[in-house]
């Protein structure tokens, strides 16, 4: 080839690269922005609830039982939270180095969510411009994805303890898909303790194990029993006519009370119910045994194990 046929070669070489740039996209071009976007999104999302279940984990104690209503409750919790609320929280759960990128994949998640569209949409008209939009969102999808499978394997061994294990994850997983009735239940939906409830009647629930659990009703006719930090949401929705009451607090009822006091550990607590008596709650011997006394005038009356 002598040098006029390789300039002109190299010529219609330029031109066809920057035509076929600059030509105008077929609608699968388009669809396929859209659909990467929802993919890098959908990825961000993921790795926001698995930043939620590390929260909800990392708050329970080591030891004590532990119900589903309380993982529930700290879920709630942390679904209540903007992802910048919910990182601070964290800082002492999660390496710095990791806090750090998590805190970057959040400004390219609000980035996403709010501004994406707004700063890329001029990009659209063109092969190179969605191409462009193509490799930065292939590139946000890779970031959170990534930053959830460290989150997880932080997030494992905490579930763990609770007996939540990878193979009880696979089990649930597949229940779900197959369509498994009550396979993927709603988180609770009663409200969050206030700073002071009005107690109108406790009762002794026996429970399959052959203890009984109390369980505390509101002014509002809502149901709570004991938790790690007081009085938690409980499996009942209403009072069951044939539960006893527990008549040492009838005198006592109805009572305004702190239902998270201050604890000086997990499951080591005192509701006060007005001046004359205290609900006492510590641990007992056994991992899961919890023992709680009713004490009036100082004097120890009712003692339960849960």
């Amino acid at each position: 080839m002598d040098k006029d046929s390789e300039d002109n070669f190299e010529e219609v070489g330029t031109w066809f690269v920057e035509e076929l740039e600059d030509s105008e996209p077929t609608s699968d071009d388009v669809k396929e922005v859209y659909a990467r976007f929802g993919l890098a999104y959908y990825h961000a999302e993921v790795l926001s609830r698995g930043l939620c279940n590390l929260y909800s984990a990392s708050q329970l104690p080591p030891s004590g039982p532990v119900t589903r209503h309380r993982v529930e409750e700290h879920l709630r919790t942390a679904s209540e939270m903007t992802l910048g609320q919910l990182l601070p929280r964290l800082s002492t759960i999660l390496p710095p180095p990791l806090l750090q990128r998590l805190a970057d994949a959040l400004e390219r998640r609000n980035f996403i969510a709010h501004y994406f569209w707004f700063e890329r949409i001029h990009l659209m008209p063109t092969l190179k411009g969605i191409e462009t939009m193509l490799a930065e969102l292939a590139q946000d999808t890779e970031l959170f994805h990534t930053l959830d499978q460290e989150v997880e394997a932080i997030t494992e061994p905490l579930h763990a303890r609770m007996g939540l294990t990878p193979q009880l994850f696979a089990t649930a997983l597949k229940d779900i898909k197959s369509g498994k009735a009550g396979a993927l239940d709603p988180l609770h939906q009663q409200r969050m303790l206030r700073k002071q409830e009005t107690i109108v009647e406790v009762f002794n629930v026996p429970t399959a194990s052959g203890h009984n659990v109390l369980v505390f009703q509101t002014d509002d006719d809502l149901l709570w029993q004991l938790c790690d930090a007081g009085l938690g949401w409980c499996p009942y929705n209403q009072v069951d006519p044939l539960w006893p009451k527990a008549q040492k607090f009838t005198s006592l009822l109805p009572a305004r009370i702190n239902p998270r006091p201050k604890a000086s550990a997990p499951w080591n607590f005192e509701i006060r119910f007005g001046t004359l008596a205290a609900l006492v709650v510590y641990p007992g011997k056994r991992s899961s045994e919890v023992i709680y006394n009713l004490r009036m005038n100082g004097c120890r009356s009712e003692t339960r194990t849960e």
